[in-house]
């Protein structure tokens, strides 16, 4: 089964246990109850027997993901099927987890050209998808970068 403790730990498992009780049944005398039965007894003793001897539980922290652009539209789909139980829901979100730390990949096409643009995949879905509504409305290549320049000009930070 193990060693079993010696007489000494025992009894001083028994001073801390009682130190502990004592203090938060009368916390104003439990000191004096302690000295007046274990002689000898001091006030850092006392300290230390009130102190925690295990290091405190680790947290767990928050999710690294919640910077991508695409996360709060995942966890809204996810929210969105536990609501409802319609599987597409859950299926976009797979899909946008997927993807969630790729960069985004925006193609304006005007007239017979196309122009590819990659951004930061920390920019929020939202402003990307507005992005390729202000490109679908593009009429002439020099608008077309004009709005990418503008939107890679605001969206700098990212």
């Amino acid at each position: 089964m193990g060693k079993p403790f010696t007489l000494e730990r025992l009894q001083n498992i028994r001073r801390i246990r009682r130190a502990r009780r004592l203090h938060k049944q009368q916390p104003l005398f439990a000191y004096e109850v302690m000295r007046t039965d274990y002689p000898g007894y001091t006030f850092d003793l006392f300290l230390d027997d009130l102190r925690y001897r295990k290091p405190r539980k680790k947290r767990k922290g928050k999710s690294g993901l919640c910077r991508y652009g695409r996360f709060n539209r995942m966890h809204s789909l996810i929210i969105q099927y536990g609501w409802t139980g319609d599987v597409e829901f859950a299926i976009q979100a797979k899909k946008l987890r997927e993807r969630i730390t790729k960069p985004y990949r925006v193609l304006a096409h005007v007239g017979d050209k196309h122009i590819e643009q990659n951004f930061s995949a920390l920019i929020p879905i939202e402003r990307i998808e507005e992005l390729v509504k202000k490109l679908s409305d593009c009429k002439s290549i020099e608008q077309t970068n004009k709005i990418l320049d503008e939107f890679q000009a605001n969206n700098n930070m990212y």
